[in-house]
């Protein structure tokens, strides 16, 4: 039997809980086990597999602590750091798609700061050997802070999130987007098959467009939200397609 452990101070356990069904399922796939354990001041998650399955286990470990550090840590760090003064559904889509942003090059730097090894400590790994990832992050607070009273501005905003989806590595080319029974219905075709998802708020639906940043969205019959209209065409230069109704013949 092959272990290690990893652990991260209590204050920051949201880190690893956030991840905790990701993991579940990637060790699945590699025959490991994963079990977490808060001792003293600390959250310790621990990874066990026999030793012919030692190589994938660990692989499939950094993979989950590098979507730990690029997209959870991210978000809390820059939630502390880029305090503005907006409505709070603007304010979460600003910082949602901050985390989205240059995502492809902040992997490549995690997949060669990150080594996975028993004892590691992810909150001692983030303030000492992450500098130049913490850097660039706090000069995009800064920058957004700068420049935070245009953001009040319908257009100045979607033009900022439209500059920045544009440097999100788009996960699909051409994503429809429709109403369905008071929920959004989300259709289209990934890399690994097809997609067709329903969201039940604005809120998460612009979280699934940001993480998508599609080339191409299409409204199927148009959006009676008009708030929301607008920002897709204002953030991602959606067309609408009305839909044709057969009419049956008497």
């Amino acid at each position: 039997m092959f272990q290690i452990t990893v652990s991260v101070d209590g204050s920051k356990s949201d880190w690893l809980y956030a991840i905790e069904d990701m993991i579940k399922t990637k060790l699945e796939a590699c025959n490991a086990v994963s079990a977490f354990n808060m001792s003293g001041r600390r959250l310790y998650c621990g990874f066990g597999c026999e030793a012919e399955h030692k190589a994938e286990m660990l692989a499939a470990v950094k993979e989950c602590i590098i979507e730990m550090y690029a997209v959870v840590t991210k978000f809390d760090y820059m939630k502390r750091n880029l305090q503005l003064c907006l409505p709070s559904q603007r304010y979460e889509i600003l910082l949602h798609t901050l985390v989205a942003f240059d995502r492809e090059n902040e992997y490549k730097l995690l997949r060669r700061a990150v080594r996975v090894e028993d004892g590691l400590a992810l909150d001692g790994l983030f303030d000492f050997k992450l500098h130049d990832l913490k850097g660039r992050w706090l000069e995009i607070c800064k920058l957004t802070k700068t420049n935070g009273a245009y953001l009040h501005d319908d257009d100045t905003y979607n033009e900022l999130l439209r500059f920045l989806i544009s440097a999100v590595d788009p996960k699909i080319t051409r994503l429809t987007v429709c109403e369905d029974g008071g929920k959004y219905r989300l259709t289209g075709a990934l890399k690994t098959g097809d997609l067709d998802l329903c969201v039940g708020d604005v809120n998460e639906l612009m979280y699934c467009l940001i993480d998508l940043a599609p080339l191409e969205l299409i409204i199927d019959g148009g959006i009676s939200n008009h708030e929301l209209s607008d920002r897709l065409i204002g953030i991602f230069d959606a067309k609408t397609e009305h839909r044709v109704k057969n009419k049956s013949k008497k």
